[in-house]
């Protein structure tokens, strides 16, 4: 459980919680995101972290997608959806994403890159 008693997401082969640490607030993504439609589950659950982000004034969350072997476009889209609910707010309450990637795998290689382009001031990829 984290501090915003944001409850962890099982959804189909995909796992999703939010979880406080040493480095303060990640978001950890499991599993495969290959569902038809993830504007039931997934993107509500990242709807409900970004609020959860401007309420308690957080600059920057970590996204640590280690153990996301998999994301369909619906899941990538999803994630391009909350990004933009942070670039829409006034500038005093946005905030960073940190993705944490495993460049092993081929979709995060190729599409994380993109998604930084898109958002230089939203996105930051660290480094393995």
């Amino acid at each position: 459980m984290n501090t915003f008693n944001i409850e962890q997401l099982h959804f189909e082969n995909a796992d999703a919680s939010l979880e406080n640490d040493k480095d303060g607030l990640t978001l950890v993504i499991s599993g495969d995101i290959d569902m038809r439609d993830t504007s039931v589950e997934f993107l509500p659950y990242l709807l409900k972290v970004h609020d959860a982000l401007i309420l308690n004034k957080i600059k920057e969350i970590r996204l640590n997608l280690l153990n996301l072997t998999f994301m369909n476009s619906n899941g990538i889209k999803s994630v391009i959806n909350w990004i933009m609910k942070s670039s829409e707010l006034p500038e005093e309450n946005q905030y960073k994403i940190r993705i944490i990637p495993n460049t092993d795998i081929a979709w995060q290689d190729s599409t994380l890159p993109v998604l930084r382009k898109l958002f230089p001031d939203f996105i930051i990829i660290e480094q393995a």
